[in-house]
């Protein structure tokens, strides 16, 4: 997992990471700046696309952690601030596993787990397998969040 800022000057180290990244963090940067409207946007057909969504935060009641096999995540807020959870897949209970050719599975969420919040313009990447648990609140109290996900087909 990676954290930092739309306007890091350690980007340039991460777009190594992937052949994609670059790309990402521009389209990131663009919608972000340009205030684009929620909504699907394409970056590369099913390789690499991205959506941006508003909605309330949710309390730890309503959330799971989540898991992915074929695609990288990258979620950066646009407005509001979000906690992000993330745990090992050996902490928690595998609640409901991947079916019908959806790139998700769902596991528990415990009460122990490790916790990163995101304001405006900053982003996590979340590599494929790695549990998280978006859209969480700051202190168990919902608010508003606007924010883009970016998709990237990890092979």
């Amino acid at each position: 997992m990676i954290i930092t800022n739309i306007n890091s000057s350690d980007l340039i180290d991460y777009k190594n990471v992937h052949p994609k990244f670059g790309e990402a963090f521009e389209i990131i940067k663009k919608l972000v700046n340009e205030n684009a409207p929620d909504g699907e946007y394409e970056i590369d057909g099913k390789n690499a696309y991205a959506f941006i969504s508003s909605y309330e935060t949710k309390t730890e009641e309503e959330v799971n952690f989540e898991a992915h096999k074929k695609y990288i995540d990258i979620q950066c807020v646009i407005s509001g601030t979000e906690v992000i959870g993330f745990e090992n897949a050996d902490e928690v209970k595998l609640i409901e596993d991947y079916k019908d050719g959806n790139d998700i599975c769902f596991y528990e969420l415990n009460s122990d787990y490790d916790k990163v919040i995101l304001n405006r313009g900053e982003f996590a990447v979340i590599m494929p397998q790695e549990l998280h648990a978006p859209c969480l609140s700051v202190k168990n109290i919902p608010g508003n969040v606007r924010k883009i996900v970016v998709k990237i087909l990890a092979k």
